[in-house]
C-alpha cells in the first residue's frame, strides 16, 4: 500500500527536541492515513541518532537516515525529500516553531486546489506570530528578503519558513537540482520549481520563534549567505529575479 504522507525532519543536535516532536507529529497525522517520519541526522555529535532509534521502537513509522560529517541543512533536507515515498512530502523543523497542526492549511491546497508546492509564511498579514524574533533577527530576515527579492526571486513573502509540503513528483524533479547545502536552499528550491513550471501557494501559519536556534546570525554568516545567493543565481542562469508561479 502506498504511503499518503512523508514528513522529513532535518536534524543537527536535536536529541532533546525529538523526544517531544516525534510523538506530537505521529499523533496528529495518524488519522490522516499512512505516513512515515524521516529523521535525517546531519552528522550530529550528540545522541540524535540514538534517540531516533529509541523512538522508532514505539513509533514504527519513524525512519532514520544518519551520516557524518555534518554537511548542512540543505543537504539534510535534500537527502530526506529524495528518500521520501509518500504521495505528499514535506519538511518541518524539529523545534516545531510551526506546529504540525498547521499542516491542515497546506494539504487542501495540494489536494483540492491543484497546487504542486505549498509553503508556510510568517510574513503574510494573516500570519499568527506568537513569539517574535529579536529585533536584530527581524532586521536580518527582512534584509535577506529584500536582497533575495531584488536579485533572485519574487512573488513570495517568506522563503525561509521551515515548513513546506509538495507532491512527491515535484520533489523528485526539484531536489536533484537543489545543490546548495546551506540554509538558503529554499531559495534555490523555489527558483528550480519556477523554472520547472510548478505552481506554488503561500499560506499564513501560526509560528512561535525558538530562541535556541541552530542558525545564528552574524556578519560573517550574512556575507556567506550573500555569496551563496550569487552562486545559486549563476548556477541556474538567473540574471534578473524570477517570479514564482501561483
Amino acid at each position: 500500500m502506498s504511503l499518503y504522507l512523508s514528513i522529513v525532519i532535518p536534524c543537527y543536535k536535536e536529541e532533546a527536541r525529538l523526544v517531544r516532536a516525534i510523538p506530537e507529529i505521529a499523533a496528529f497525522v495518524t488519522p490522516k492515513g499512512t505516513f512515515e517520519i524521516i529523521v535525517v541526522d546531519d552528522g550530529s555529535p550528540d545522541g540524535t541518532a540514538r534517540v531516533t532509534e529509541e523512538l522508532a521502537k514505539t513509533h514504527p513509522q519513524v525512519r532514520l537516515i544518519s551520516y557524518k560529517p555534518n554537511k548542512g541543512k540543505g543537504n539534510a533536507v535534500r537527502t530526506g525529500m529524495l528518500a521520501a515515498e509518500g504521495r505528499y512530502v514535506m519538511f518541518a523543523d524539529a523545534d516545531q516553531s510551526t506546529p504540525i497542526s498547521e499542516l491542515d492549511k497546506l494539504l487542501p491546497k495540494l489536494e483540492r486546489d491543484g497546487y504542486d508546492i505549498v509553503i508556510a509564511s510568517r510574513w503574510l498579514p494573516e500570519s499568527d506570530v506568537i513569539i517574535a524574533q529579536s529585533r536584530v533577527r527581524r532586521l536580518a530576515s527582512r534584509l535577506f528578503w529584500f536582497t533575495v527579492r531584488m536579485l533572485a526571486l519574487r512573488g513570495v513573502a517568506d522563503t525561509q519558513c521551515g515548513f513546506k509540503c509538495m507532491t512527491r513528483a515535484a520533489a523528485q524533479k526539484i531536489f536533484p537540482q537543489v545543490l546548495t547545502n546551506t540554509p538558503v536552499f529554499d531559495v534555490e528550491m523555489l527558483i528550480v520549481a519556477t523554472r520547472e513550471g510548478y505552481r506554488v501557494a503561500e499560506v499564513p501559519v501560526r509560528w512561535v520563534h525558538d530562541h535556541d536556534t541552530r542558525i545564528p546570525y552574524n556578519f560573517r554568516r550574512a556575507w556567506q549567505t550573500l555569496l551563496e545567493i550569487f552562486r545559486i543565481m549563476r548556477r541556474h542562469g538567473v540574471w534578473r529575479p524570477v517570479k514564482v508561479n501561483k
